[in-house]
């Protein structure tokens, strides 16, 4: 008997980490650009406390979205694995360890960010000297070569194969490859420091992928869970 386990569990996984870019994208419209696009090395801590409950939410997001994207990866590959073992399995071991770094990344700003915050506001000029020194690291996924480059890299990969085999409905690989495009200019900015401030191109690159990774995902999710049925 085929056991459809990995699909039916892959495709639930795969709608919620959906549904968790939909809560990012949301508590990103709302919160201020300070927190968000801003460069200012004081904004996370000046503005942390009257949108205490937004960030959560959207660290929140972040977190379980990429937990649940640890059960996504496995089932998505599994569907184009028999074309190009080789680079499915690189990729989705580099997407794997993205997903755990945002898991990280993010729960280390839930517990931290406020009280770090807490410790800037209430300290002296040498403890916010110490919070706010410019380019100290805070992230493990410093210029987002995991989040965006490895994540964009193996949705790039599944998707052509997925393509070029039939294996997915068109549309769905299309979508695919899309939201591929959109992670790498995302990623761009990061590491071409003067593009972001083209604000063209930070509303084109971001929000091409706030539309794209939630329709991706949910679609994704459905076709897994109908492979987990039949």
């Amino acid at each position: 008997m085929k056991d459809n386990s990995l699909y039916k569990l892959g495709g639930i996984s795969s709608m919620l980490v959906g549904i968790s870019y939909v809560v990012i994208a949301v508590t990103g419209l709302l919160l201020p650009t300070a927190l968000t696009y801003g460069n200012d090395v004081q904004s996370p801590f000046m503005y942390l406390e009257e949108n205490l409950g937004l960030l959560m939410t959207q660290y929140w997001a972040y977190t379980l979205g990429a937990v649940f994207a640890l059960a996504m990866i496995p089932a998505v590959s599994a569907t184009v694995q028999h074309l190009n073992e080789g680079w499915v399995r690189w990729t989705s071991t580099l997407a794997t360890l993205a997903f755990a770094v945002t898991i990280l990344d993010n729960y280390w700003a839930i517990v931290m960010n406020p009280l770090r915050a807490a410790a800037y506001i209430t300290g002296n000029e040498a403890w916010r000297g110490a919070l706010t020194v410019p380019g100290a690291p805070q992230w493990i996924d410093v210029q987002n070569w995991l989040g965006f480059g490895a994540v964009g890299l193996w949705i790039l990969v599944v998707s052509l194969l997925a393509l070029r085999s039939n294996v997915w409905p068109k549309g769905l690989a299309y979508v695919g490859i899309a939201a591929a495009i959109f992670y790498f200019l995302a990623l761009a900015p990061d590491i071409i420091p003067s593009l972001s401030g083209v604000v063209i191109f930070t509303v084109v690159s971001v929000g091409g992928g706030v539309v794209l990774a939630p329709i991706l995902y949910i679609w994704m999710g459905i076709f897994l869970r109908h492979n987990g049925s039949s």
